[in-house]
């Protein structure tokens, strides 16, 4: 234990309780044991709130999609403070949560590719990284993470949107990489689904490049 750390202990973000630190000094132990995998009812095809919903009965968005937990303060400050605030060393705390969950997930749908939501040259200019690449690059060899989709145009947030304003801030965001990835089972990843536009949009352009199947994984939702 750092004698420093323990003569001057921080104030986690969360409870505002002192705890001494040692990797990160923003979140105790006990509000980080609060992050666990947990039931979450949704459509394995589209990750909606309603079980086996309509429009997967019709026609799947995805082969499956796996949510990892429920949305809650717990993780939406975690997220936060590392995507918004920059606190990169977050990425090894939430890989840590998530690791086993998504590891058996990947194995079990034999994923070829592992990609993410990407991020406009404007604002990873201005955050210096991709949070969702971070997090990968804890848990998988470099070798399956792969950045298939690039995102071409600036949007707004989702979830300040309507659903037909959320479908045209969407409309020619992305954009295919020139990428094969014809036969390949595809995994996106993403950290919290608030409207599920967004990695519905990005699956659809996935699919252009023809993969065999095209899986999806949220930490949140």
């Amino acid at each position: 234990m750092n004698f420093f750390n323990a003569l001057f202990p921080a104030k986690c973000v969360i409870c505002d309780n002192l705890f001494i630190f040692e990797d990160q000094n923003l979140f105790c132990d006990e509000c980080l044991s609060m992050i666990n995998k947990e039931y979450v009812e949704y459509c394995s095809g589209c990750g909606s709130k309603i079980k086996n919903c309509q429009i997967c009965f019709k026609k799947r968005i995805f082969h499956r999609i796996q949510i990892f937990k429920n949305n809650d303060r717990y993780i939406t400050d975690l997220i936060f403070h590392f995507k918004i605030k920059g606190y990169k060393n977050l990425s090894t705390v939430i890989a840590e949560k998530i690791q086993d969950d998504l590891t058996d997930f990947v194995k079990k749908e034999n994923i070829d590719i592992i990609t993410y939501i990407p991020l406009d040259k404007t604002t990873l200019k201005k955050r210096g990284f991709n949070h969702l690449e971070e997090i990968l690059k804890k848990i998988f060899p470099t070798y399956l993470i792969w950045e298939v989709v690039e995102k071409i145009k600036k949007t707004e947030l989702q979830m300040d949107l309507s659903r037909d304003q959320r479908l045209k801030n969407l409309k020619g965001a992305f954009r295919l990489r020139d990428i094969d990835i014809k036969g390949k089972k595809v995994l996106i990843f993403d950290d919290i689904m608030t409207t599920g536009s967004t990695m519905k949009e990005v699956c659809n352009v996935v699919k252009k490049g023809k993969p065999d199947r095209v899986y999806g994984y949220v930490i949140a939702r």
